[in-house]
C-alpha cells in the first residue's frame, strides 16, 4: 500500500502562514489596528513605534472599546462584526471586515490588547503570545482600545530576515498613517517613533490643513482644487499645478470611499488629464476622493485591501479624467497669474529630427489665425504681441520684456507647441488636407503593421494620409498632409501605426490621434540653431497669443521663462 504524502498541516503552522497574507511588515500592523480604530468611530489615534516597529508598535484610540466577551472573540479568525451574511459581501462600508487582522497580528508576535467600554467601571487586558491567549484579567485603562504588538515575526525568522532597516520599515509605517490621515481630516492622528514627534494633526481638520501637515505648506500653495460628479460618482480633492512633478507615483493618493488604493487605471486617467502637459515617465501631484455606491466597488480582492474592482471602470476613469482636466483649465482661465514653469509629458519623445523650414511671416500667420477660436489673451496671463524683442541668444532662444518681466522663450517649442495647436484645430474641424505626391513612396511593412494600417485606413485618411496597398505587405503612399510635403515620411507613417497598436483597445481613439499629432506637429517645425527675422518673431508672438497652454510644447518643455524686475533685483543684490 503506498504510504500517503499530503498532510494536514498543524493549527500553529496554517496560522502562521495565514498571518503572511495580512502582515507583510510592521506597516501593514499599523495599517490594521489603526483600520479597526477607525471602525470603532474613534475621534484621536495615537501610534507609537519603536526600532521601526521591529521591536513596539503601539496603537490608542478613544473609540467604542469592547467588552471582555468582544475581546477574547476577536482574536479568533474570521470573527468579526461588520459583516454577517453574503449580501454583506455587496455593501462593504466599513475599513475592515474579514476579521483576519488581529489573530493574524497575534500569531507571530507578542501581543496585548487593553480596552473598556464607556461606564464599565473596568477594562480588559489580553495578552497573547504566538497565538496562544496567556492571560486575561480586569485592567484599568481609559475608555477606547490599546493594542500593543511586540517582537513581530519572533517565530517565523524567515520572514524577520527579510525585513528592512529600521529607517526604512519606519518610512513605509509613515506613509500608512499619512494615507488614513489624509483620508479622515476630522480625527486627530499622533505619530511618534521613539523620542520623536513625526506626526501631530489636530482633530478638525479641513482636507488642505490636513494636507499642509503631511506633505507641508510650500507645496499646498499652488493645488488645484478638483470637484466633479456623474452617474453617482463623485469625485473631489486637489492636483498640483505645473511646477511638482515626480518620476513615481509617490505624490497621487487615490481614496475610494476614505479608503486608499493602488488603481492603474486611475493612474492613466489622471495622466490623460495632462495629456500633452506632463513629460514621459514624470506624475503631479494629486490627491482625489472617489465617492461612489459601495455596491457598485468590490473590496474584497486583495488581503491588504488596496486593491479593488469597479463594476463600471471605464466610467469612473472618465468621470475623474474630466474633473481634473476641467479644473486644470479652470484655474488657467481664471487665475492666470503669470507662473509660467516646466510641465513634462507621458507622451513618447519623437527621436526622428527632420529638416529645417523657414517659421511664418505675418502675411501667413493672418491667414492661417482664422483657424483659430478667439483664445485666451496669451498664456497664463502674458500678452505677447505687446512685448519687446530684445534678441536671440545662441540663435535658440528669444529674449524679450515688458514693463515689469524679462521673458526667454524657446523658439523650437514655441513653433511645435503652435504647429500642434494648428493641425489639432485643422483635425477635429474638417480634417487635416494633404498634399499629393509627384512621386508616389514604396513601404514595405511587416504583418502586424500591415493589419494596423488596414484596419486604421480611415483615421490615417483624415490625417491628411492617402495610402494603398499595392499587394502583400506593401503599400504605396500618394499623399502626405502639407505641413509635411517635400519630406520623407514613411518613417513618420510606421510610428503612426504602431501609435495606433500601442494604445489599441485599452484607450479612446482621440488618445491614440493626440499622440500621432504630436509627432506630425515635431515633424513639422525646426530644430537647432536658427537667426530669426524681426518679423518672425512678431509673427511667432502673434500665434503664441492665440494658443492655448502655449506654456509647454506638446512634449512638456516649456516654452517660456520669466523673471519679474524683483527677482532680478534681489539676484544681483540691489534689494
Amino acid at each position: 500500500m503506498i504510504k500517503s504524502k499530503i498532510k494536514v498541516m498543524p493549527p500553529d503552522l496554517a496560522a502562521k502562514i495565514a498571518a503572511g497574507e495580512v502582515v507583510e511588515r510592521p506597516a501593514s500592523v499599523v495599517k490594521e489596528l489603526v483600520e479597526n480604530s477607525l471602525d470603532a468611530g474613534a475621534a484621536d489615534i495615537s501610534i507609537h513605534i519603536v526600532d521601526g516597529g521591529k521591536k513596539l508598535i503601539r496603537v490608542y484610540d478613544n473609540g467604542e472599546g469592547m467588552s471582555r466577551e468582544d475581546a477574547v472573540l476577536a482574536f479568533e479568525r474570521h470573527a468579526t462584526s461588520k459583516i454577517l451574511k453574503d449580501d454583506d459581501l455587496c455593501s462593504i462600508s466599513t475599513m475592515g471586515f474579514r476579521g483576519e487582522a488581529l489573530p493574524s497580528i497575534a500569531s507571530v508576535s507578542d501581543a496585548m490588547v487593553a480596552t473598556k467600554v464607556a461606564g464599565e467601571i473596568a477594562g480588559t487586558r489580553i495578552r497573547v503570545r504566538g497565538g496562544k491567549i496567556e492571560d486575561i484579567s480586569d485592567f484599568g485603562c481609559p475608555d477606547g482600545t490599546t493594542v500593543e504588538v511586540r517582537d513581530i515575526f519572533f517565530n517565523v525568522p524567515a520572514r524577520l530576515k527579510f525585513l528592512r532597516s529600521n529607517a526604512a520599515e519606519m518610512g513605509r509605517i509613515q506613509d500608512v498613517v499619512h494615507h488614513l490621515s489624509l483620508a479622515n481630516p476630522d480625527i486627530r492622528f499622533k505619530l511618534t517613533h521613539g523620542k520623536n514627534i513625526l506626526l501631530n494633526a489636530s482633530a478638525n481638520s479641513d482636507l488642505k490643513t490636513r494636507a499642509c501637515d503631511i506633505l507641508g505648506t510650500d507645496i499646498m500653495r499652488g493645488v488645484i482644487p478638483v470637484e466633479g460628479n456623474g452617474g453617482g460618482v463623485s469625485v473631489m480633492g486637489f492636483v498640483s499645478n505645473s511646477n511638482i512633478t515626480y518620476p513615481t507615483t509617490k505624490g497621487v493618493f487615490v481614496f475610494v470611499n476614505k479608503r486608499w488604493i493602488r488603481d492603474k487605471g486611475i493612474n492613466y486617467a489622471i495622466l490623460q488629464a495632462y495629456k500633452n502637459m506632463l513629460m514621459r515617465d514624470r506624475y503631479p501631484l494629486a490627491v482625489l476622493f472617489i465617492s461612489l455606491p459601495p455596491e457598485d466597488v468590490d473590496v474584497n480582492v486583495h488581503p491588504a485591501k488596496t486593491e479593488v474592482r469597479f463594476k463600471n471602470p471605464r466610467f469612473i476613469y472618465d468621470v475623474i479624467s474630466d474633473a481634473i482636466r476641467n479644473a486644470i483649465l479652470q484655474k488657467n482661465k481664471d487665475y492666470p497669474d503669470g507662473t509660467v514653469t516646466a510641465l513634462h509629458t507621458s507622451v513618447p519623445q519623437d527621436r526622428i529630427r527632420e529638416p529645417a523650414i523657414h517659421y511664418q511671416t505675418q502675411d501667413i500667420a493672418d491667414r492661417q489665425a482664422a483657424l483659430f477660436e478667439k483664445a485666451f489673451h496669451g498664456t497664463n496671463g502674458i500678452s505677447f504681441p505687446e512685448l519687446n524683442f530684445v534678441g536671440q541668444l545662441w540663435d535658440e532662444y528669444i529674449i524679450c520684456n515688458d514693463e515689469s518681466m524679462f521673458y526667454i522663450i524657446d523658439q523650437h517649442a514655441a513653433a511645435e507647441r503652435i504647429a500642434f495647436e494648428r493641425i489639432r484645430k485643422e483635425y477635429y474641424s474638417y480634417g487635416i488636407r494633404g498634399q499629393i505626391l509627384l512621386v508616389p513612396e514604396i513601404i514595405e511593412v511587416s504583418a502586424a503593421e500591415k493589419e494596423a494600417l488596414d484596419s486604421s485606413i480611415d483615421v490615417i485618411k483624415d490625417l491628411g494620409f492617402e495610402i494603398e496597398q499595392f499587394g502583400g505587405n506593401t503599400f504605396i503612399l500618394k499623399a502626405v498632409p502639407e505641413i509635411l510635403s517635400g519630406r520623407g515620411c514613411s518613417g513618420l507613417l510606421k510610428d503612426m501605426t504602431e501609435e495606433i497598436c500601442s494604445f489599441g483597445k485599452a484607450a479612446r481613439i482621440e488618445d491614440a490621434i493626440d499622440a500621432i499629432l504630436v509627432k506630425l506637429a515635431c515633424h513639422s517645425v525646426i530644430r537647432g540653431r536658427r537667426k530669426l527675422t524681426r518679423d518672425e518673431v512678431v509673427s511667432l508672438f502673434k500665434q503664441l497669443s492665440e494658443v492655448d497652454f502655449a506654456s509647454n510644447c506638446p512634449h512638456g518643455r516649456p516654452v517660456v521663462k520669466m523673471f519679474s524686475k524683483t527677482e532680478i533685483e534681489t539676484m544681483l543684490k540691489r534689494r
